[in-house]
């Protein structure tokens, strides 16, 4: 039969309160209106009426009812009509006339408490005691909330278009798929928590690629190597290459004087190495003095000006684009992130720290601050040791020299000369140091004594030896080893000297340091300059999406100390009522004609966990492009209002229609479970309501006495189940398991040749003396089953307004129709 829909509207009019709102045309359209708001559309379907009024007002109404009937908007009206009928008898159902099809139908409730009946029976199985009055309306707030289903008022309309006068008693035999009250507080409360609390594993790291990774410092740009933003002709680039060639320089000429060459040269070869290890020193100056400059006019703490842009094109520095860095694209990189953390259901704490983690990382230090940087990696001190360099001196680490010396000493006492040889090497040892110390009181004292304690040891080595006895032939060749040693040591003491004067000139720093400002340089280019304005407008779009989460979660932390407050324990709900439940059988209960069914499990927190991260979704979703556009403005934006609102719409949501139907915020999604998996409903039960034993059941909403009215004969009353849509699929496999065929319904071909009399109706479901015609419902809160059972002929009248005195009573009043037994039933 009719399957769901989405955009059709039943609107509740309570007569018994909003006459005048139906009297005046205008507050009528806001009626309408009101009622769309309430269910949370801009645009539906409002021509289904269900009109509440009792049965001693109905002539009264006239003119309302009237009002309604000739309203444009409205195509079908439905009265529920409580109150026993007037008269002493209290056997006419008096009706304006404008209650007629094929308009307007009518359900007569004599008793909202209702009795145990089956059509064909002559008296009443059964009372029951809901501790409420016969026409206590709050008793029907399930019959109610069911005919607010549009698919079960249209069947309800149409049953009722075929039967006399359009007018029935109705029976009723409800199941509700929805958990008690406490335990859907207590569920949603875990949802709730679920979504504001701070997790256990925080992920506040960067997720792999991405332009949000090259701001925030873990990638560098794709495709953009750093010759395309500091070209060789730069000024920058130049003033670097300058540096490296002087202290390349230096360092080349420094080599060449630590051999021979330099021991032998005359002094001003040393001035000239001394005047290069300077100029290396300027250049290294100027070098540093340059970056420092345009660090400083180029700072990019809030991005670039046009003075700092004229000043980089000044020193030729070019900043090409780095795809994907425009406002509108890291905005829409940064949308991505975070609805993707919200469909993969992380908690908002988690989402708010990684935004706040990405701003703090891409917000742009700026170039300035990196001038103590520049100063740390070539200090002042550097540069005037460099320019203005210590001569070279003798260290005390002579062991090289040393060794040589002992050779040359012990060599020239063994040879031919005994002492004077031994006296010869060390005045060219003497005068080696001297050479290379540059004056005999520049010779360190240490030094000089631990020379002359070498030779006097080697020395007097080469004595003893010579006293032992020396060949002859042996006198050249020790001759010529003193003079080689001697040389040797001259030589170790000069390229050591050199190799100090190196370190204490500077020299050997300067070439790290001078490579050390490039790196600051290159880094100033790519992090300070090329991304300064796309990481300045993405950190303060990063910090404004993290007020705006923030406040959802704020706002939804304080809506959980809310239902942690309505979600009392168990134990403190006291002992449960005896004899049945609230007169309207509110859910965890049941009556004879409600029942609730369902439990809270792991299905239901899932969907509810899924629905609040579907929530905060649509409270940023009008945000989105304003705050992306100006993060100025997040600040103003009625956040926590929204929230507010949409929480609402949510409560209401559960409330109306339950939790099985998609919210109305929520995305559409295939995966939702049914009612049956989302609240642990046992199908079989809805079958076993549905089928002839429990067609039986229902509660027929009259009196014992009211019996009478009606036509009690067994195949005049109309009836139709209801199931949720969601529910169809499974609602066959488990016919087929209770009937024991093990064959779905709706998954077999009809019989060939078969036709809807042979035992199947036209939507392929058993024949109605099995189960009845089934009206598949968009909301999954109810299934059961709706009985019709028309009055007995001559209980219903029409009244039209001529006939009607102003009191609004009939001015004939006609024979009371017959108590006979109708044909067929029993009793």
């Amino acid at each position: 039969m009719n399957g769901p829909a989405d955009d059709r509207l039943v609107v509740c009019i309570d007569l018994r309160h909003e006459l005048d709102d139906v009297m005046d045309p205008d507050s009528l359209d806001e009626r309408f209106r009101e009622a769309m708001r309430d269910a949370h559309v801009r645009s539906a379907d409002v021509s289904r009426v269900l009109v509440i009024d009792t049965v001693g007002s109905l002539l009264q109404h006239h003119a309302a009812y009237e009002r309604l009937c000739s309203n444009a908007l409205v195509s079908t009206l439905l009265c529920l009509a409580v109150g026993q009928l007037p008269g002493p008898d209290g056997r006419v159902l008096d009706l304006p006339s404008q209650l007629r099809p094929p308009m307007a139908a009518t359900l007569w409730v004599g008793d909202v408490r209702g009795i145990g009946w089956r059509p064909g029976q002559g008296r009443s199985l059964s009372l029951t005691d809901a501790d409420i009055a016969a026409d206590d309306i709050t008793g029907l707030e399930p019959l109610i909330d069911l005919l607010k289903v549009a698919e079960v008022f249209d069947e309800t309309v149409s049953t009722l278009g075929e039967l006399p006068s359009a007018v029935a008693s109705p029976a009723l035999r409800l199941l509700v798929h929805e958990v008690p009250d406490e335990d859907l507080i207590r569920t949603e409360l875990q949802a709730v928590n679920e979504c504001v609390s701070l997790p256990d594993d925080l992920r506040t790291g960067s997720a792999p690629g991405g332009v949000l990774d090259v701001l925030a410092g873990y990638a560098a740009p794709d495709d953009l190597a750093l010759e395309d933003c500091l070209p060789e002709d730069s000024l920058l680039r130049q003033a670097h290459w300058r540096c490296v060639e002087r202290l390349a320089e230096a360092d080349d000429r420094l080599t060449r004087m630590t051999g021979w060459r330099g021991l032998l040269a005359p002094p001003a070869h040393l001035a000239a190495l001394g005047e290069s290890v300077r100029e290396a020193g300027h250049a290294l100056a100027d070098y540093r003095d340059v970056i420092e400059q345009t660090f400083e006019w180029a700072d990019g703490r809030a991005g670039l000006d046009a003075d700092g842009r004229d000043h980089l094109t000044h020193m030729g520095i070019r900043l090409p684009h780095v795809q994907g860095t425009r406002p509108e694209e890291i905005g829409a990189e940064l949308r991505e992130r975070v609805t993707t953390r919200l469909r993969r259901r992380r908690p908002l704490p988690e989402i708010v720290s990684w935004l706040r983690d990405f701003a703090e990382r891409s917000v742009p230090a700026g170039s300035a601050a990196q001038l103590d940087r520049l100063r740390r990696v070539c200090p002042d001190t550097l540069l005037d040791t460099l320019v203005d360099p210590p001569p070279p001196s003798l260290g005390v680490r002579i062991v090289r020299a040393g060794a040589w010396s002992a050779v040359a000493a012990l060599a020239a006492a063994a040879g031919p000369l005994g002492i004077w040889g031994a006296l010869l090497v060390l005045a060219l040892l003497a005068a080696g140091a001297v050479r290379t110390a540059g004056s005999p009181a520049a010779v360190p004292r240490v030094t000089a004594g631990a020379l002359a304690g070498i030779w006097l040891t080697g020395s007097a080595a080469g004595l003893a030896l010579r006293s032992a006895g020396v060949p002859a032939w042996a006198d050249v060749p020790l001759l010529v080893l003193a003079l080689l040693a001697t040389a040797l040591a001259a030589g170790a003491l000069w390229a050591a000297a050199l190799g100090r004067w190196r370190t204490d000139s500077g020299l050997a720093e300067a070439a790290e340091a001078g490579e050390r400002l490039g790196e600051v340089l290159d880094r100033g280019v790519l992090r300070h300059w090329l991304l300064a304005d796309a990481r300045a407008g993405a950190s303060d779009q990063a910090r404004a999406l993290a007020h705006l989460v923030q406040a959802v979660c704020t706002t939804l932390t304080e809506f959980a100390g809310q239902l942690g407050r309505r979600a009392r324990p168990a134990w403190e709900d006291g002992p449960p009522r005896t004899g049945g439940t609230s007169p309207a059988g509110g859910r965890g209960g049941r009556t004879q004609a409600v029942e609730y069914v369902g439990q809270a499990g792991l299905a239901l927190q899932t969907t509810l966990a899924g629905d609040m991260a579907d929530l905060v979704a649509e409270v940023l979703a009008p945000y989105w492009e304003v705050v992306l556009r100006d993060p100025s403005s997040a600040a103003g934006l009625p956040v926590a209002a929204r929230t507010d609102e949409l929480m609402r719409v949510f409560q209401q949501h559960l409330a109306q229609v339950g939790t099985t139907p998609t919210p109305p915020f929520a995305s559409a999604s295939a995966g939702r479970p049914d009612p049956a998996t989302l609240v642990g409903v046992d199908l079989r039960r809805i079958v076993d309501v549905l089928r002839r034993d429990g067609r039986d059941d229902a509660l027929q909403l009259c009196s014992p006495d009211q019996l009478r009215v009606l036509d009690r004969a067994p195949g005049s009353s109309q009836g139709f189940g209801f199931v949720p849509h969601a529910m169809q699929g499974a609602f066959w496999k488990a016919l087929a398991d209770v009937s024991g065929s093990g064959k779905v319904p709706g998954d077999r071909p009809r019989p060939a040749g078969a036709v809807p009399g042979d035992g199947w109706t036209v939507d392929r479901s058993p024949d109605p003396a099995a189960l009845p015609d089934i009206v598949w419902t968009a909301s999954g809160r109810f299934a059961g089953l709706l009985r019709l059972v028309p009055l007995s002929t001559g209980a219903v009248r029409t009244v039209w307004p001529e006939e009607a005195d102003t009191s609004g009573t009939s001015r004939q009043t006609p024979a009371a129709p017959p108590a006979a037994h109708a044909p067929g039933e029993t009793g």
